[in-house]
């Protein structure tokens, strides 16, 4: 990922390359950025895989200790949260 941190990537506007995932496997998962969100003193982030219909996305925690972790969200409460958020910052 080059010299530029996976939080820097998701926070730079300009940016508009996709993110790599890896699963426990080691298969990977490229995804597109939704948005960034900040809620509750943490940073979350959209994203959507690249081969997902328009209405899928799935919220991720960015680790702000370190830099190059995202976090799944399994919490539905909380994820729906964070997507009314987005939904309500981009009427």
């Amino acid at each position: 990922m080059n010299d530029v941190t996976l939080l820097a990537k998701l926070l730079d506007d300009k940016n508009d390359d996709n993110i790599t995932l890896f699963d426990e496997s080691g298969a990977s998962v490229e995804l597109e950025q939704i948005a960034v969100i900040p809620y509750e003193d943490e940073i979350y982030a959209i994203l959507r895989p690249l081969d997902a219909d328009e209405d899928s996305a799935a919220v991720f925690r960015i680790d702000t200790e370190d830099e190059e972790s995202i976090i799944s969200i399994d919490d539905d409460t909380l994820a729906s949260a964070i997507l009314d958020m987005y939904n309500a910052m981009s009427e």
